[in-house]
């Protein structure tokens, strides 16, 4: 343990007495410094995250303004993954989580698999209307199944492989595979069409993005649940008597309590608040708070229980740390800097169309473990592989739509690469050190998928 600390101390020290690379100011090579701290750190795990990021910022504060260090707690996606956390409290404390789940139980429970296939086509129906996915997979799908899992005696300090754990990471997998489908799925999709058109000249409307990636990400989205169950599978596997469980189940619970109506009609309020947030100009995580104070308002959820949250606090504390210095690293223009540096040592003219597309593919993903945001991603990556993929002359809409997926599934290497991934790690069901080998299990074969049925689709579609 004692190692793991030095270690996480002893590189970005190293980085500081580094000479500054060209392009670069001392400020941003000092917060470069910090930032490998924080991600080290994550990935090393000396201590739980909170107290690492917390670690990280403490020594960071000698070189680094420390307001600009805790800049990352007024960052709305930190306190939207905290709202999701409180959402599903309001589902455990009312009972509503209960009912559903065994409402799930009947409909899907005859399996362990035919469950987490049902949490896919779950999150596959709203993803058209939600383009927050963090609201769509952390705040209304994902606590409605945490809520099976326990009804299925599932818990993270108890029995977590029985079936919670693989209903967690599927939840995972499932948001960021369904964010490929829609052009309004994810909102950093609509950030990449804007590229394309920028600097690809190409304009792809909703139905082309939908059409160009229908194929392959419904594969994906049909593989996925199947392949982690292969990989990672529950203890849980058939339920042969999952009528039984939810009838038993619904009658314990009895009539529905006037709480329970409550919150459906509030969470109903909080999904049309959600898919219509561009319409309405109300940023999602107002919505997810307004959420909160009605259920607190209403006696739905106890503040008590709130502050017992350990998961929420956690997470709010290590993800709002890492968000604030990525934030502060890309106003510094390391990012852009990085990228410029990518471009400048890659010349892909001449290169075959397919080894191009499989280049810029690759590098699409390794860069992620760099990344703590995908609109971080998005915003600063994106636009150096369409300029290679420009200068190396390979048709523009497959390379929009190569890179477009990948920006949603290379989120699934870490648990910090997208805002949903801290909502669903922080449940403590799965160890950290798993989460990372089945995210890359998963992103390997989105890589080949895309890359072979992706690649077929798109030259039928007459796009190559």
């Amino acid at each position: 343990m004692i190692l793991r600390w030095i270690i996480l101390f002893a590189i970005p020290a190293l980085i500081m007495v580094m000479p500054v690379p060209e392009g670069l100011t001392q400020e941003a090579w000092n917060i470069f410094a910090v930032y490998a701290a924080a991600i080290i750190g994550l990935i090393l795990r000396p201590a739980g995250e909170a107290v690492v990021m917390l670690s990280v910022i403490a020594f960071g504060s000698f070189i680094v303004p420390v307001s600009k260090l805790l800049s990352g707690y007024g960052n709305g996606t930190v306190w939207l993954v905290f709202t999701a956390f409180l959402i599903t409290q309001a589902f455990a404390d009312t009972g509503l989580g209960r009912r559903v789940a065994y409402l799930m139980i009947d409909k899907f429970g005859s399996s362990s698999l035919g469950l987490v296939y049902g949490q896919m086509l779950t999150d596959l129906i709203l993803s058209p209307a939600t383009p927050s996915n963090t609201a769509r997979s952390g705040g209304i799908v994902y606590p409605i199944f945490r809520n099976v899992a326990s009804a299925l005696g599932s818990e993270p300090d108890s029995h977590p492989r029985r079936i919670g754990a693989y209903i967690t990471i599927c939840g995972y997998a499932a948001s960021l595979s369904t964010s490929a489908v829609f052009l309004t799925a994810c909102a950093p999709n609509a950030l990449t069409v804007s590229f394309a058109a920028d600097i690809l000249k190409t304009n792809i409307t909703w139905m082309d993005w939908f059409i160009g990636l229908a194929v392959p990400s419904l594969l994906v989205c049909a593989v996925v649940p199947w392949l982690i169950y292969k990989v990672y599978p529950p203890e849980l596997k058939e339920l042969p008597d999952h009528k039984r469980i939810a009838a038993e189940g619904l009658e314990e619970l009895g009539p529905m309590q006037n709480k329970e109506k409550l919150l459906v009609i509030f969470f109903v309020l909080a999904i049309l608040g959600w898919a219509t947030s561009s319409i309405t100009k109300i940023d999602g995580t107002a919505v997810a708070l307004l959420f909160f104070a009605c259920c607190a308002i209403f006696k739905l959820i106890s503040w008590k229980n709130v502050l017992s949250n350990n998961g929420a606090w956690n997470t709010l504390i290590w993800y709002g740390a890492i968000i604030g210095i990525s934030g502060i690293l890309s106003k510094a223009k390391f990012f852009t800097w990085l990228a410029d540096m990518v471009a400048e040592s890659m010349n892909l003219a001449g290169v075959n169309v397919i080894a191009v597309f499989a280049i810029l593919l690759i590098v699409s993903i390794l860069v992620r473990y760099v990344f703590a945001s995908m609109g971080a991603y998005v915003g600063a990556f994106i636009p150096v592989l369409f300029t290679l993929g420009l200068v190396a002359e390979v048709p523009p809409m497959p390379l929009a739509l190569l890179i477009g997926a990948s920006s949603a599934y290379g989120c699934l290497l870490t648990h910090y690469g997208g805002a949903v991934g801290p909502i669903l790690f922080g449940t403590g069901y799965v160890p950290q050190k798993t989460w990372w080998k089945i995210g890359a299990v998963v992103v390997a074969f989105n890589f080949v998928v895309y890359m072979t049925v992706g690649i077929a689709y798109w030259k039928v579609l007459g796009l190559m």
